[in-house]
This record gives structure tokens, C-alpha cells and sequence, in this order.
């Protein structure tokens, strides 16, 4: 999945992404190794994030705690939260 968001960057910014992030290369080195300022390495991996985040929200089901179910908080007669579990 996160191969395939990739491939749909621009290559400038998936170069910068990659250094950047899955290389764990310093700011300054990937603007060395790519030619770049450090300001304009720091856009890239900016716009690179942002559209990774977008392309992966769009195909992640957002997942649940628990498994299927949902934990509900319910307040005691003191208005103490309590989960289902500590009621005792």
C-alpha cells in the first residue's frame, strides 16, 4: 500500500520522501545528496506527508479498539469514569 501512494508522488518529492524517511538521512544530507536547499528538502518531505496521509486515509478502514467492539465509559454515582470491566 504504502509503495503504491508512493509511486504516485511526484519524482521530486518521492525522492525526498524516500532519503527523508525510509533512508533516515538527515535534512541536511538529503539536501546534499539531491542538490537542494535545506528549505525546499523541507517542503518536499512537507507535500510528501500530506499526500501520503490523504492516499492512505482513502484506503485504511479506521480500525476499532477492542476488536468489533466499542468500550463505552460509563460515570459511577460519584461521577467517576469507570470502564465495564472495573465495575465490580
Amino acid at each position: 500500500m504504502l509503495s503504491s501512494a508512493m509511486n504516485q508522488l511526484s519524482p521530486g518529492i518521492r525522492k525526498a520522501v524516500q532519503l527523508r524517511e525510509l533512508d533516515e538521512l538527515s535534512i541536511r544530507e538529503t539536501a546534499r545528496i539531491m542538490g537542494l536547499s535545506i528549505t525546499a528538502v523541507k517542503s518536499r518531505v512537507f507535500h510528501g506527508r500530506r499526500k501520503l496521509r490523504e492516499t492512505l486515509k482513502r484506503h485504511v478502514a479506521p480500525t476499532r479498539m477492542f476488536g468489533s467492539q466499542t468500550l463505552q465509559i460509563k460515570a459511577d454515582a460519584n461521577g467517576n469514569s469507570r470502564s465495564p470491566a472495573a465495575r465490580g
